[in-house]
């Protein structure tokens, strides 16, 4: 494994580039220190491992460490107190077509960006959601892996920008509730908390792993299944999480039959599933 300096160029020959062969992930930091953590690294090496790259993890936190120190340090202005890292493993430079090379060593890259400002406005408003037209593929190999693969989720991303909306429910090609374009989806009903499995697609976001852990950890009960988008009918609150935005409360999802279902953004299950996170972030 390689830590590449972020003013590098990107290789011509960077698998990432030519085949997508890499994973990422995205992480907040907060006072110069990285939310999730240990999530984020769990998730990194799990990832890489499904792809065939072998990361090093305790090398990994330790570069994360140092670049976080050096953005810190890196001018004479006060950091942002909230900024986005995002942490990027490519399978490498080697190898000929698809297959890589025995000695193509795993490049690691970094990139600061800046907090989504409008996530807290967002946070006391609500989301507006349409419902995709674009499925997500089902390939259980590849199935909760953050890789770089991505076309889906930009086809999504045009639907969601020509809809003026903040986001879209995303479905598989069998019909069933995966996600949102860039987080996870929960829903509560009835007293209970459910969240779609991601066996067949998907991503296992940060803050979902996180949400899964602490409400069974605190004997709540949590439904991980197969839905369809007629359950989110019979929902008093939905939710999308990821690790900017945390614990997002949807206000309005447009139906693919044009009808609005509306949820209290203020509701207490989502004031609750917000406090157990902020709880795990301490």
């Amino acid at each position: 494994m390689r830590i590449i300096p972020s003013a590098t160029p990107i290789s011509p020959s960077d698998r990432a580039f030519n085949y997508g062969d890499g994973v990422f992930s995205t992480l907040l930091v907060h006072n110069q220190k990285p939310q999730l953590y240990s999530y984020h690294l769990s998730r990194l090496e799990h990832d890489a491992a499904a792809i065939k790259i072998t990361v090093d993890t305790c090398a990994l936190e330790t570069a994360i460490n140092e670049q976080i120190a050096a953005f810190s340090n890196s001018s004479n202005d006060i950091p942002p107190s909230k900024y986005v890292l995002k942490v990027h493993v490519s399978g490498g430079q080697a190898g000929r077509g698809y297959a890589r090379s025995e000695d193509s060593v795993p490049l690691v890259r970094f990139s600061q960006h800046p907090y989504p400002a409008h996530y807290e406005g967002m946070a006391k408003q609500g989301m507006s959601l349409i419902c995709a037209q674009t499925r997500l593929a089902i390939q259980p190999l590849l199935a909760g892996v953050k890789h770089m693969n991505r076309l889906e989720q930009v086809l999504i991303k045009h639907e969601v920008d020509e809809a003026h909306a903040d986001d879209a429910l995303v479905c598989d090609t069998n019909d069933n509730l995966i996600e949102a374009s860039a987080g996870n989806v929960f829903f509560y009903s009835q007293g209970e908390w459910y969240t779609p499995s991601l066996k067949g697609s998907g991503v296992n976001g940060v803050v979902r792993q996180c949400l899964i852990d602490s409400l069974l950890n605190n004997n709540h009960t949590l439904h991980v299944g197969e839905y369809q988008l007629s359950h989110i009918g019979n929902a008093s609150a939905v939710v999308i999480t990821n690790a900017l935005m945390g614990v997002m409360p949807v206000k309005i999802v447009r139906m693919p039959d044009h009808s609005k279902l509306e949820f209290d953004v203020a509701s207490e299950s989502v004031l609750e599933l917000s406090n157990m996170l902020a709880r795990a972030l301490r």
